[in-house]
């Protein structure tokens, strides 16, 4: 499988979701048993519902003429277009704060400097918390407070997140 710059894929598929009413959430190239596949996930805007079928239909369609018009992708492959579901990833601060107030499971990289200053000083033979799961408090400046039950509230840099995904909660 060919690599693919999905910034520059974002930069031309982003503006056609936006253009249809969603938001566009994720895109992923990877390997699958069918062959190469290009995932697109989408989301309703704040208070208009959840993605249904229909809405994942249109969207194809719309995506699919775009990708055949500029054929930025090697060789064959799949187009799947879906819902972010219930644990839906956040990846921009605007998703953080779509989600204040709810819970978050948040994994930062390890090289994320800024948000291990921020958590202050620690012992110089620990390693820094990189987990966190506990309720979103704010976003401000790239910037994600999290409130972490027993722990307290950490302040965590947007840009060095690895992976953040929205906790859905029974009620």
């Amino acid at each position: 499988m060919r690599p693919v710059d999905l910034k520059a894929l974002t930069k031309l598929i982003e503006p056609a979701v936006d253009g249809q009413g969603y938001e566009l959430v994720d895109l992923e190239w990877t390997s699958a048993p069918s062959g190469t596949v290009l995932r697109v996930t989408i989301d309703r805007l704040p208070g208009q519902g959840h993605v249904s079928h229909q809405d994942c239909v249109a969207i194809s369609r719309e995506v699919s003429a775009l990708l055949d018009v500029h054929d930025p992708l090697p060789g064959a492959y799949s187009l799947e277009v879906s819902s972010p579901g219930v644990d839906r990833p956040l990846k921009k601060s605007s998703d953080f704060a779509r989600f204040v107030g709810k819970k978050a499971k948040v994994r930062l990289r390890p090289d994320a400097e800024q948000s291990f200053a921020l958590q202050g000083p620690r012992a110089t033979d620990s390693v820094p918390r990189r987990n966190f799961s506990g309720t979103i408090e704010s976003v401000e400046n790239d910037r994600v407070k999290i409130s972490v039950e027993g722990a307290g509230t950490f302040e965590l840099v947007v840009g060095e997140i690895e992976k953040a995904n929205a906790v859905f909660e029974f009620v």
